[in-house]
């Protein structure tokens, strides 16, 4: 039976899991990794403008050495699953500002960070909610958002399983007005900001149906509805307006045949059992608030598919015989069974050491063989 098991490929291994089965070995992946560990490990430098978060631009050159990187980095760390973000439409270009930031297509100010090498959110162009109004909203029949998609999979067809990353609607909305405006007018104007989710929610729902149609594999959605003490907003909301608008986009991923993986750092603790009865899985289940992995498996294992949870916290400060340690623990609370992928709390953050990264991807082909047997 485990010689069956053995013969398995990388997507084949992402594949049984999702179905909760047993593979051969417990699948990895990051939701992303920063510019700088991408040329650590793949020794090579990036070309032209990357970003975290958003596109800045339609420059395909760019975006095709930025896939290929990518690829090529997954490759070395023998991962099973690669995200990809959506492209930005043909012909667009961020808007310059001076100062030296720039603002994307969601209206986000980006500012360039040294440090990640990478553009990132800080500010918005979004003073009221008139502003939002007059903005030309992102048309999601523009041509071209699926170009790194379908790049990567001419890179990697069948050997890896791909994943459309997406941002998900409520996260989308806060960060495009900050969190100060977001939180203000959902007192203040709390349709305004109803109808604003159902937009997004609009976008995606088309978003996931190009994604299916370029072949990916499965559906991430990314962005937080919790920090470390819980939810960013009522709970009633939650119920009300942005889990009927996950379902939605849930609804649409099923309809392509994929399944439906939703990303949040913090403490969902008081919405799991919510989230539990709409997504296929979760994704970082954030140690450092409060959200145990073991727990996690021992209530919804049968239903959730579960990826994390080594703590991106301990990855930047703590040794790497820790971190195997901490790797090790995560494969003995979630992995048996199946439905268990393994990763940090997070993505490879510019301040993580990466040798404790690379510890977490050695202790896991290690210890990661079914059936689960960690010493």
């Amino acid at each position: 039976m485990m010689g069956e098991k053995l013969r398995m490929n990388k997507k084949e291994r992402v594949m049984t899991t999702l179905d909760h089965v047993e593979p051969d070995f417990v699948p990895m992946t990051e939701m992303s990794i920063d510019p700088p560990h991408l040329e650590a490990i793949t020794q090579t430098r990036l070309t032209g403008e990357t970003s975290l978060q958003t596109q800045v631009s339609a420059d395909r050159g760019a975006e095709m050495s930025k896939v290929a990187t990518i690829v090529l980095a997954y490759r070395k760390l023998g991962f099973e699953l690669i995200p990809c973000d959506l492209s930005a439409p043909d012909g667009w270009s961020s808007q310059r500002n001076p100062g030296g930031t720039m603002t994307d297509e969601w209206g986000r100010v980006l500012s360039y960070d040294s440090r990640c090498k990478a553009w990132v959110p800080t500010d918005s162009i979004f003073a009221t909610s008139e502003d939002f109004e007059r903005f030309p909203f992102p048309d999601p029949y523009a041509t071209g958002r699926t170009f790194a998609i379908e790049e990567m999979k001419k890179k990697i067809g069948e050997e890896m399983a791909l994943a459309a990353f997406i941002r998900d609607p409520f996260a989308h909305a806060w960060e495009m007005f900050k969190i100060t405006n977001f939180i203000r007018w959902f007192y203040e104007k709390p349709k305004f900001i109803r109808q604003v989710i159902e937009r997004i929610t609009d976008f995606n729902v088309e978003m996931i149906k190009q994604a299916a149609d370029a072949k990916v594999d499965l559906i991430i959605s990314g962005g937080d509805y919790s920090e470390k003490r819980g939810p960013l907003v009522p709970v009633r909301f939650f119920k009300d307006v942005i889990f009927p608008n996950l379902r939605r986009q849930v609804e649409a991923a099923h309809k392509a045949g994929l399944k439906f993986i939703k990303h949040s750092d913090g403490n969902l603790n008081p919405i799991v059992d919510d989230l539990a009865n709409i997504v296929d899985g979760l994704h970082s289940l954030d140690p450092t608030a409060g959200m145990n992995i073991g727990d996690a498996k021992l209530r919804y294992g049968d239903r959730l598919i579960l990826i994390g949870n080594v703590a991106v916290d301990n990855l930047c400060r703590k040794t790497k015989e820790e971190i195997v340690e901490e790797t090790k623990e995560c494969l003995k609370r979630a992995a048996p069974g199946g439905g268990y992928i393994l990763s940090s709390s997070n993505s490879w953050y510019t301040g993580a050491k990466l040798e404790n990264c690379l510890a977490m991807v050695d202790a896991g082909r290690k210890y990661g063989a079914y059936p689960i047997n960690v010493p």
